[in-house]
């Protein structure tokens, strides 16, 4: 039975929900714990110790480095384990319902610790909070995600309510990103502290998380639109066979390097905007902005343009356009006209692979669990995209451990960047992109799209 354009909005409010709920601990968590400022003004209080550990290592950047290994076990896990649920409610929205609420709860139990002065508690508060919110986050989200493929019916659906996620994700993260206009507001009107309307705004977002992850799992009888069989197998044969699925496997590697290179992109963009153009920091907020909306735009016309070319032929043209970014990039600053205009330039090139990559991955891994199951007559949907979250996670963890080393070289003070090490990210970046166009020439959609006709 196919969804009717209403129930598509319900699927969708789930991930306006889920990204609203991981706003707080993926993006706030260091301007809460580390940089305690906003605009070069210090609200927030000292609760965990700002030193280094064996002389490198922050506590803070332990705790983040610890969830991230952590989340990207636990959507493996809770991948497979959504495949195997024989939940009444339904597979995926079983593990959907358990996991809202908690997601919503530790979203903001994060930044309440206990004591002010009690540096290992606190530390060891925040380390667990995070973990249980990872744990519950990866329980609702790579089920949740799972069940696109089984509600989307067809290719092309698919591809519209991947859509929807995309447009969903960049609205709750425009709304999270408002925090502290909200805060500003409750301190205006009310006189409360900085801490306070802080905590209050978070309270607001973890409520209308709750409400929007809720809605598909009250309004969607999963069990009605889509009656699947649960998986048998152990998480070894399981794993083994999302990874040797031929199909599949030469996305992944490509999606990995292209995860890495926008990894190296985003933690430099600041330094590009700054160091290679030569431009002052309020610029990178407006082009930030700008790509932003830019995106949004986007998401649209890229849903037309790849039901007539295919995934494969758009994620072609939006990996070319990454490289040529990438390579024109390394001349930023050094041509022959504004610097304004050279960013902007590139903001609009830069903003067109990045919607591709957002809004056609996860139909494209929808399409690949269908064609499997047509093939093995098995949906394992949790761990197709329990296996695909690694992407990101990997893309991440390689930015979080070779950026620091490679934006110091050429540096001419400490904690700057140089424009040799942003010269050299920049290069690595295409590298990846490169390697990764060439994973993605074994990706054979036209055998894919012959499996997807097929009759169930």
């Amino acid at each position: 039975m196919n969804l009717s354009l209403g129930k598509k909005v319900l699927y969708a409010l789930g991930q306006f929900g889920l990204v609203l709920g991981a706003f707080s601990a993926g993006n706030l968590f260091v301007t809460f714990f580390v940089t305690r400022s906003f605009v070069d003004t210090v609200i927030f209080p000292v609760y965990i110790s700002q030193g280094y550990l064996f002389g490198f290592f922050t506590v803070a950047g332990l705790i983040i480095a610890l969830c991230k290994l952590f989340d990207a076990g636990a959507g493996l896990f809770f991948g497979y384990a959504s495949d195997r649920n024989t939940m009444k409610r339904g597979r995926r929205t079983g593990f959907m319902m358990v996991a809202a609420l908690p997601v919503a709860v530790f979203s903001v139990l994060i930044f309440y610790p206990p004591t002010y002065n009690a540096y290992f508690l606190n530390s060891l508060y925040v380390l667990i909070c995070t973990i249980l919110f990872y744990f519950f986050l990866s329980l609702y989200s790579t089920p949740y995600l799972a069940l696109l493929a089984e509600l989307g019916k067809s290719p092309r659906e698919r591809m519209q309510m991947s859509t929807f996620l995309a447009c969903a994700t960049a609205l709750a993260s425009l709304l999270g990103n408002r925090i502290f206009y909200f805060m500003e507001l409750f301190r205006s009107h009310f006189a409360f502290s900085p801490i306070t309307s802080f905590r209050i705004v978070l309270i607001a977002y973890a409520l209308v998380s709750f409400l929007c992850m809720m809605v598909p799992v009250l309004f969607l009888d999963e069990k009605k639109y889509c009656p699947s069989v649960p998986v048998k197998d152990s998480f070894a044969v399981s794993v083994q066979a999302v990874l040797k699925d031929a199909y599949f496997r030469p996305f992944f590697l490509a999606d990995i390097m292209y995860r890495i290179a926008f990894s190296f992109i985003i933690a430099s963009f600041s330094w590009y905007v700054t160091i290679l153009l030569g431009l002052s920091i309020h610029t990178v907020a407006f082009f930030l902005s700008f790509i932003f909306f830019l995106d949004l735009i986007l998401f649209v016309p890229v849903c037309f343009v790849t039901r007539f070319l295919g995934k494969r032929k758009t994620l072609f043209i939006a990996v070319f356009l990454f490289i040529s970014v990438l390579t024109a990039s390394l001349f930023a600053g050094k041509l022959p006209f504004d610097p304004f205009i050279q960013g902007l330039i590139l903001s609009i090139l830069v903003a067109v692979p990045l919607s591709v990559f957002t809004v056609v991955p996860t139909a494209l891994v929808s399409d690949l669990v269908i064609a499997a199951e047509r093939r093995s007559g098995v949906q394992r949907g949790g761990m197709y995209f329990g296996v695909h979250s690694l992407a990101i996670k990997i893309g991440q963890l390689f930015s979080a451990l070779f950026f620091p080393s490679l934006m110091l070289i050429g540096s001419m003070s400490p904690g700057t960047a140089g424009r040799p090490g942003l010269l050299i990210t920049l290069a690595l970046a295409a590298l990846f992109s490169v390697i990764g166009f060439l994973f993605l020439l074994g990706y054979r959609e036209k055998e894919i799209t012959v499996l997807l006709e097929k009759e169930d």
